[in-house]
């Protein structure tokens, strides 16, 4: 085979995955006699300099193309009074002979070997665990796109297999995991990039499928928060509360998302023989991490006296989400301070979202914007845009009202951390 032949095929089994009938050729690919079909692509797009080519090079491409034409692969359509000399598109005529010549198995024949696998493995769990019921999605549902991401037969067996192995597993690293099952340290993390899209499309049928996507989670989130708190954690099983947690001392404790989601509820501390308060407790939360530091060794800024301060370090992560929701539910009213520019207000819409409470901002407003103004730094245009997805409920709120306006009119930002709370 010529090199211009192994580039035409080539051009043509990268197409025929996105082509526009790609939906067709899945739904037939299961059915003998239906692995014919046609596939059109632009001369330009495989060779798109011809026209400056040298003649050598111009007539291998032609004869390329015309002896795949005469092994039955392609149709020729050639560019108007110039037959023989410059092509227009080229048409495959069969599909199963392009991955033939390319020396590669079909897709419609990696599909169908899938979809045994998949059925095998349905009936391989008991009827009415959530197990059968995706393996029998699968069984329907693979595509020749599934395919060409590597979701073939064997990939369908070694799922299986993970199933089996997550109903007995114990805590141990992913990659440890893997080695137990597949001798193969990657192949969970393999096997949950090849069946995301799937997983994806069965969520939206409702299914149930096992938790890939945490199992191979490194992210690890964790967040900081200080304050005379007090927190309770769940009992083993799951309700009521056992021995709490008491920051006696107001000190920073860095909690990681597994931590924070054995917490119960939260409640300030005080001393025995100091007066209870009746009003919410407070927390405020604070985008910076030096800021933080700053504040948190404090707790009187602004003329509150937040009962905790917590870090969200930028847009929150599930770490700070479970916190802030533990802390809502524990009955805090919520301040946060943070950068005067668009992405600034979006974090504390965020976090407002998630607190599902009004969250209150701390020297964010055009006053404080206009003071640390000399000191401030130019804006992306395209950050300026951002703030178009400020909701309304919002906008309204007056600080970051003038807040948004001051931005606008200037197109600059404050940075958090040269911004003074002492006073």
């Amino acid at each position: 085979m010529t090199l211009w032949e192994e580039r035409i095929i080539n051009a043509f089994t990268v197409r025929y995955y996105a082509s526009a009938s790609g939906a067709e050729r899945a739904a037939a690919a299961s059915t003998p006699g239906k692995e014919r079909g046609f596939l059109r692509i632009r001369s330009a797009a495989i060779f798109p300099d011809f026209e400056n080519t040298p003649p050598d090079e111009r007539e291998s491409y032609l004869e390329a193309a015309e002896s795949l034409e005469e092994r039955q692969l392609l149709s020729l359509v050639w560019v108007k009074r110039r037959k023989g000399e410059a092509l227009s598109s080229l048409i495959c005529r069969d599909a199963a002979l392009l991955f033939e010549l390319a020396g590669r198995p079909a897709p419609q024949s990696i599909v169908r070997s899938a979809r045994k696998a998949a059925l095998a493995a349905a009936a391989s769990f008991t009827a009415v665990s959530p197990e059968s019921g995706f393996f029998a999605f699968l069984g329907e549902k693979i595509s020749p796109a599934d395919a060409q991401r590597g979701l073939d037969e064997q990939a369908v067996t070694d799922l299986a297999s993970l199933c089996r192995a997550l109903e007995n597993s114990e805590k141990i690293t992913i990659r440890a995991f893997s080695i137990s099952i597949f001798s193969d340290s990657k192949r969970i993390e393999q096997l949950t990039a090849i069946f995301n899209p799937v997983f994806i499309r069965a969520k939206k049928q409702k299914l149930h499928i096992p938790d890939f996507i945490s199992l191979v989670d490194r992210s690890f989130p964790e967040t900081l928060i200080a304050g005379k708190i007090i927190f309770l954690f769940k009992t083993t099983g799951g309700t009521g509360e056992s021995a709490p947690l008491i920051n006696a001392r107001g000190g920073i404790l860095g909690l990681p998302l597994s931590t924070i989601l054995t917490i119960n509820s939260i409640t300030p501390f005080t001393p025995d023989d100091f007066p209870k308060k009746t009003e919410a407790p407070t927390a405020l939360m604070i985008e910076n991490k030096e800021t933080f530091y700053a504040l948190s060794e404090g707790g009187l800024f602004d003329g509150i006296e937040y009962n905790c301060c917590l870090y969200t370090g930028g847009h929150p992560n599930r770490a700070v989400g479970s916190l802030v929701k533990i802390l809502a539910a524990s009955g805090f009213r919520f301040y946060h301070a943070g950068d005067l520019d668009p992405d600034g207000i979006l974090i504390l819409q965020e976090l407002r979202e998630t607190a599902a409470k009004t969250v209150t901002p701390v020297r964010m407003d055009g006053d404080t914007f206009d003071r640390y103004y000399p000191w401030s730094r130019k804006l992306e245009a395209s950050s300026i845009k951002r703030l178009a997805l400020v909701r309304e409920e919002l906008k309204a709120v007056p600080e970051l009202e003038g807040l948004m306006q001051r931005i606008q009119e200037t197109g600059r930002g404050v940075e958090q951390e040269i911004i003074d709370y002492r006073n």
